[in-house]
């Protein structure tokens, strides 16, 4: 520190002699007055330069830190975004499971309605708005397809039939293959359709296992 002080003062003693010995050079008149100004801000150069420096230092080591909270705090930012992202997917992910879930009992009750069907499960596909290069918020959550597998009953008309014809029995009759009656299918079918909005190609009838 006291080396640096006497280095500056050494340094402003230099300019003033040089500027005292200039002036002694020059002639009296108006060159010497313009000589004067400027060596008068060479010696104020010489006296604030090293007070510049001291602030312009101490003004870079306030700033480090700032700058170094500063991109902190932007990456912080972008972990925050990213966690909230992600938040906001499984959000969604969790209601289009519910929504699924709700729309195949919905399904089920309705089928389950239907004469002719002993139970009924129901397997539903819904438009997650992601086909295109952007994301669809109108076409999310549409129903795009639905399976429903049957264990047909017995019909209101047939039970009446087995009611009449009860302790006959036919011998040697070969056992029907696992069909599914085409009346309960188109009845299932229909009703499905007409209540959810559907064309008959978006919902399949099959056999449960």
């Amino acid at each position: 520190m006291i080396a640096f002080i006497t280095a500056w003062i050494k340094g402003i003693i230099f300019v003033v002699l040089f500027a005292a010995f200039l002036e002694l050079l020059l002639p009296n008149n108006s060159m010497q007055r313009f000589v004067r100004v400027i060596m008068g801000l060479f010696i104020m150069l010489a006296i604030l330069n090293p007070i510049i420096g001291v602030i312009e230092h101490q003004v870079t080591a306030d700033q480090l830190p700032v700058l170094a909270a500063r991109v902190d705090s932007n990456l912080a930012a972008a972990d925050v975004l990213q966690a909230t992202n992600n938040v906001a997917e499984k959000r969604e992910q969790l209601a289009r499971d519910l929504y699924v879930k709700d729309l195949s009992r919905q399904i089920r009750a309705t089928v389950m309605a239907v004469d002719g069907v002993a139970d009924a499960k129901v397997v539903v596909t819904i438009d997650n708005g992601d086909t295109g290069p952007q994301k669809t918020s109108k076409a999310m959550g549409k129903l795009k397809h639905v399976v429903v597998y049957l264990e047909p009953g017995i019909t209101a008309s047939e039970r009446k039939i087995s009611q009449v014809t009860v302790g006959v029995s036919i011998s040697g009759a070969a056992p029907e293959a696992k069909k599914l009656p085409a009346v309960v299918v188109d009845k299932v079918t229909r009703v499905v359709t007409e209540l959810y909005q559907l064309r008959s190609s978006q919902v399949e009838v099959r056999w449960m296992n």
